[in-house]
């Protein structure tokens, strides 16, 4: 205990009195020392509720200036969520990962583990274009045609063809560009894939009474291509139609 002189009857009293047994005086010392307690105990009060704060209040919410639609959103209790997205057009992949980030954040309560199946708007592919997955870290995997390849195939320069049939971009995971022309008394399709590669088979055509135009090759297992008169290129086999592609 440490001692000091009260201030009127100069009597030894503790520091941590507030007043002088002897006299009644106030004792300053004292009064400062419980003073700065208090603010002690005041800022330990204001530190253990910030930090308590801070872990109930929830994250900050990731926010992207990209349109997106999710079409489809299941939440369950104890179980993964999935979400379907449509795109209005393919994403660079900083792109794909901010979107990714607001999509799992607009969930109505927070899931350590998030599936996100994701389309674009006018694709021909029934398949997921990319998918992204936190879980809980980011991972992404682009399917279909990236943004750069899906611009290449479409830039197609056809000027050196002497005359273009046909041409139709199919987007898929072996996404290629092809081009139908004649080729002597023969039609050939040349295929351009986003790698810069090249491909061209043959076929034998046939003009139906419907105005449509059949290509198959020999021993090529009944499968064919009908291009019909409005542009669009169907792919057929024995199962039935397979592939439906708009003119390019």
């Amino acid at each position: 205990m440490t001692l000091t002189a009260c201030k009127d009857c100069s009597a030894q009293i503790s520091t941590d009195a507030k007043a002088c047994p002897q006299c009644g005086a106030h004792n300053a010392a004292g009064f400062k020392a419980a003073r700065i307690s208090g603010l002690i105990y005041l800022g330990l009060i204001g530190l253990a509720f910030y930090w308590v704060w801070g872990l109930m209040s929830p994250a900050p919410k990731s926010e992207t200036s990209i349109a997106y639609t999710i079409t489809q959103d299941e939440q369950r209790p104890y179980a993964p969520r999935k979400v379907e997205v449509m795109l209005p057009r393919r994403l660079s992949d900083a792109e794909l990962a901010e979107v990714s980030a607001a999509v799992r954040d607009a969930a109505d309560a927070p899931s350590d583990k998030t599936f996100i199946g994701y389309r674009v708007e006018g694709q021909t592919e029934s398949a997921y274009w990319a998918n992204a997955s936190f879980d809980p870290d980011y991972q992404a995997n682009v399917i279909g045609l990236t943004a750069e390849g899906y611009q290449r195939l479409a830039n197609v320069d056809l000027s050196a063809y002497p005359e273009v049939l046909g041409s139709w971009l199919r987007d898929g995971a072996l996404g290629h560009t092809l081009v139908l022309y004649k080729q002597g008394d023969q039609y050939a399709i040349d295929s351009y894939f986003q790698d810069g590669s090249k491909g061209t088979e043959v076929y034998a055509g046939k003009a139906l009474p419907d105005g449509n135009l059949r290509l198959e090759k020999p021993n090529d297992f009944g499968e064919f291509y009908l291009v019909k008169q409005d542009g669009t290129l169907e792919g057929w086999s024995e199962n039935g139609m397979y592939l439906a592609l708009p003119k390019r």
